[in-house]
C-alpha cells in the first residue's frame, strides 16, 4: 500500500472512534428517565414481535435511580445506574440480583439494549417512548 492509502484508512479509523466517543459522552441519563415498552426483537437483520407474554412488557426508569418493569407479566422493582464511559445500564432487583444492559441507541422515542446474559446476548430489544 502507497502512504496516501495508509494516511485514508487512518482518518476513517479516527473518525470512526471520535464518532463512537462523542456518541459515547452525549448519553444522558436524563434521556433514559420514562416509561419504555417492549416494541420488537432483533436478531442479526430480523425483526421479531415481543410474544403474547410479553406484548405489555416495559421498563420505567425513574429519577430516584429506581426502576419498575413488566417482564413476561411478571412486575419487577429496585435501582438502576447508568455507566456513560462503558455505555451500561446496571439493574439490581428488590432480590439483589443484577442485569446488566448495553446501550446500542438511545433517543427521545428509541431504546435498543442489548442484555449481558449468555442465552440472550445475541437479541437486541428494542423499546419505544412516547414521551
Amino acid at each position: 500500500m502507497n502512504s496516501k492509502a495508509n494516511i485514508t484508512i487512518l482518518t476513517t479509523i479516527l473518525f470512526t472512534f471520535s464518532i463512537y466517543s462523542i456518541n459515547a459522552q452525549s448519553l444522558n441519563k436524563n434521556a433514559l428517565l420514562k416509561k419504555w415498552n417492549l416494541d420488537t426483537y432483533k436478531i442479526g437483520v430480523k425483526k421479531y414481535p415481543p410474544s403474547k407474554k410479553e406484548r405489555n412488557d416495559y421498563i420505567l426508569f425513574k429519577k430516584d435511580m429506581t426502576f419498575v418493569s413488566i417482564s413476561e407479566g411478571k412486575k419487577e422493582s429496585g435501582a438502576w445506574m447508568l455507566n456513560t464511559n462503558g455505555n451500561y445500564i446496571m439493574m439490581t432487583d428488590d432480590k439483589k440480583e443484577t442485569v446488566k444492559a448495553y446501550i446500542v441507541t438511545l433517543t427521545s422515542k428509541k431504546l435498543v439494549l442489548y442484555f449481558d446474559i449468555e442465552e440472550i446476548r445475541e437479541i437486541e430489544a428494542h423499546y419505544s417512548s412516547n414521551l
